[in-house]
């Protein structure tokens, strides 16, 4: 077998073992996640407790201002969504672990407060908690800025967009970032 045959053959078979997987979350993306309202929601990875403390440590996160908070534009239950359709058990497994470490701080305000100085802290023993949170934070922030409702209100949004400008100010585009 020459090379070139061997390295057509290999990236064929690299493309197929990422394509099958990313099929299934593709599907999911593409289709139209409204909010549903909680009383109506069957939760598919949290049970009723940690769903509860998930909203709690969101709005701790992304709290409402001049925009909606997390809360408001249903970041808890894509994140739900996610974990439990998308992710692979040894993927919800990881995330179950490390989401053991923040559940504690997301059942009263006064258990958020005790976070904010658990994350401020060098302790050793905090590094796990503090690893956890960023990896939540990290998921809400970008599922909170891929929701239509902000994508479409808070920023600059083209879904078809023009010609490639390199370098425009931003007062010409409405003093907007863009959305992606």
């Amino acid at each position: 077998m020459k090379r070139r045959d061997l390295i057509k053959l290999v990236t064929m078979a690299t493309g197929a073992a990422l394509t099958v997987p990313l099929t299934s979350s593709m599907l999911i993306a593409c289709s139209k996640v409204e909010p549903v309202k909680d009383s109506d929601y069957n939760p598919k990875f949290f049970n009723s407790e940690d769903f509860s403390s998930v909203q709690n440590l969101l709005n701790f996160m992304l709290p409402k201002t001049d925009s909606p908070s997390a809360v408001d534009v249903g970041v808890h239950q894509i994140l739900d969504s996610m974990v439990g359709m998308v992710y692979s058990p040894e993927q919800k497994e990881s995330f179950s672990v490390s989401f053991d470490f923040l559940k504690k701080y997301g059942e009263s305000e006064s258990q958020l407060e005790e976070l904010k100085n658990v994350l401020s802290s060098s302790e050793e023993n905090d590094q796990m908690t503090k690893s956890a949170f960023l990896e939540l934070k990290q998921q809400a922030v970008a599922y909170y800025l891929s929701t239509e409702e902000i994508a479409t209100k808070y920023f600059n949004y083209l879904p078809v967009p023009g010609k490639y400008e390199s370098c425009i100010s931003l007062e010409s585009v409405g003093g907007k970032a863009w959305a992606l």
